[in-house]
């Protein structure tokens, strides 16, 4: 019994987290982002803006941890500093509903992706990246590059990152 009573607060905690609707910053790309094949796509949604990409997917347990971990905490520090946050759900083109309710769950502002493969495929190629979570920083220039912070993450290293990248 004492077990059950430990577990009630977690249990409610996760239920509260599963109810949850939208983050008021979070902004669906048209279309969801299926129709984007390039980066070079991409790189047009954020044109004059540093950008950090998340390549992720809601079947990734390294993803959702550092989603969970790093997301909120990124985007409240870079608040109003003309950082853009996108992320971009890979694999997973058949799971709109469950990437919808990670959005909700995880409540990540920024503007959301659904990829499909080809934009997946050219993302992971130009940045030669083999797996996910993949970060990746634009600058407002266009150029970008993988982050020297992959996994786990180095919060503070990556805040950096981007700092240096926003100058």
């Amino acid at each position: 019994m004492c077990i059950l009573k430990d577990l009630v607060p977690t249990i409610a905690e996760l239920v509260k987290k599963q109810q949850q609707t939208f983050n008021t910053e979070t902004i669906f790309v048209k279309n969801n982002g299926t129709q984007l094949n390039t980066l070079k796509d991409v790189l047009a949604l954020t044109k004059g803006k540093t950008a950090l990409v998340d390549m992720w997917g809601t079947w990734c347990s390294p993803c959702r941890t550092e989603i969970e971990k790093n997301a909120l905490k990124l985007e409240a520090h870079f608040k109003g500093k003309n950082v853009n946050f996108i992320y971009i759900s890979n694999e997973d083109i058949a799971r709109e509903q469950e990437w919808k309710k990670a959005i909700a769950y995880f409540q990540i502002g920024g503007m959301h992706i659904l990829a499909n493969p080809r934009l997946t495929k050219d993302i992971m190629n130009k940045v030669k990246a083999m797996g996910y979570p993949t970060y990746i920083i634009i600058k407002k220039d266009g150029s970008y590059r993988q982050t020297t912070s992959q996994l786990p993450v180095n919060l503070q290293a990556m805040i950096k990152e981007i700092e240096v990248a926003n100058l």
